[in-house]
C-alpha cells in the first residue's frame, strides 16, 4: 500500500493514503455566483440585502426557521410592538418573497411512496440531489481547506504514538479507501436538521 508522510501541525506527523481523490481548482464558487448575481451591486452598500439591516435579517431568518405557519407569522408581524420596528417585510408573503431573492442551495425533491395498505396521509419521500449537496459544500468559501478528501493517520512526536481526531484519521476511512480504485474518493456526512422542520412538522403529508 502506498502512503505519503507529511506534517499536519506542530508536533504531529501524518501518513496520507496515496492515489486517493485529488482536488483541482476551477469553476465558480458560491461567493463567485453571489457576487455576480442580479443584486450584487446593492449588497456592496448593504450586506444583508434584500433585508434592510442585520437585525431585519436576523428576525426574518428566525421566523423562516421557526417552524411557524404562514398564518402564525402574519399574526406575529401584526403585533403592535413588531409593527413599530423598521422591518422591510410586514407579512409572511413578503418575507418569503425576499428570501427567494437569496442565492439558492440544494432543492428539496419529493415523491409519493405507494403503500399496500391504507394510510391516513400520503407517504412522501423527501430528498436532496447528492451532487447538489456536494457542490454546495465544495463551493462554500467558509469551508475552504476544512474538508478532508484523503484518509490519513496521525502520530504524536517524538513518540510516534498513533492518535485519533477526526473520522478521516481512523481505520475505517483508511480501509474504505483501500477498497476503492485509485483516484476515487468518498464523501460521508450527516445532517442533524430534522426534515420535519422543513415541512412544517407534516412529513407524512405532501
Amino acid at each position: 500500500m502506498d502512503v505519503e508522510v507529511g506534517a499536519v501541525e506542530s508536533g504531529v506527523d501524518a501518513e496520507y493514503f496515496l492515489h486517493a481523490a485529488c482536488v483541482y481548482d476551477g469553476g465558480l464558487t458560491f461567493m463567485d455566483q453571489f457576487d455576480t448575481d442580479l443584486f450584487s451591486a446593492l449588497r456592496r452598500s448593504n450586506l444583508f440585502y434584500p433585508f434592510a439591516s442585520q437585525h431585519d435579517w436576523e428576525l426574518g431568518s428566525w421566523l423562516l426557521r421557526s417552524g411557524l405557519s404562514l398564518v402564525a407569522i402574519d399574526k406575529f408581524l401584526s403585533l403592535e410592538l413588531i409593527r413599530s420596528l423598521p422591518l422591510s417585510f410586514r407579512t409572511a408573503k413578503e418575507l418569503c418573497g425576499q428570501a427567494e431573492l437569496l442565492p439558492l442551495g440544494p432543492h428539496w425533491q419529493s415523491m409519493v411512496i405507494p403503500t399496500s395498505f391504507h394510510t391516513k396521509s400520503l407517504a412522501v419521500l423527501y430528498w436532496h440531489d447528492p451532487l447538489e449537496c456536494i457542490a454546495t459544500i465544495l463551493n462554500n468559501p467558509l469551508l475552504h481547506r476544512l474538508v478532508d478528501f484523503v484518509p490519513y493517520k496521525e502520530y504524536s512526536l517524538p513518540t510516534m504514538r498513533r492518535r485519533y481526531s477526526e473520522w478521516i484519521t481512523g481505520d475505517n476511512a483508511w480501509n474504505i479507501q483501500s477498497q476503492l480504485p485509485k483516484g476515487v474518493g468518498t464523501i460521508l456526512s450527516s445532517d442533524k436538521t430534522n426534515i420535519s422542520a422543513m415541512t412544517s412538522d407534516h412529513c407524512e403529508s405532501k
